[in-house]
């Protein structure tokens, strides 16, 4: 289980072509082009509530839904 920063995160989607943003209370995906899949937000106020895999796993599930 890997520790989650935000530019790990964000090195591990760039090849979906969103980046992980933090809002007020949460984090969002936003689309760096206009065909990035849209990516549910996740409701924390820290990245730590999930692993650097998880984080991943949350990006890709939503590809491939």
């Amino acid at each position: 289980m890997t520790t989650a920063t935000i530019n790990k995160i964000n090195a591990a989607i760039a090849n979906h072509d969103v980046e992980l943003v933090k809002g007020n209370g949460y984090f969002y995906f936003a689309a760096c082009d206009d065909d990035a899949p849209e990516i549910p937000s996740v409701y924390s106020m820290t990245l730590h509530c999930m692993s650097l895999e998880d984080w991943v796993a949350h990006v890709d599930d939503a590809v491939w839904a």
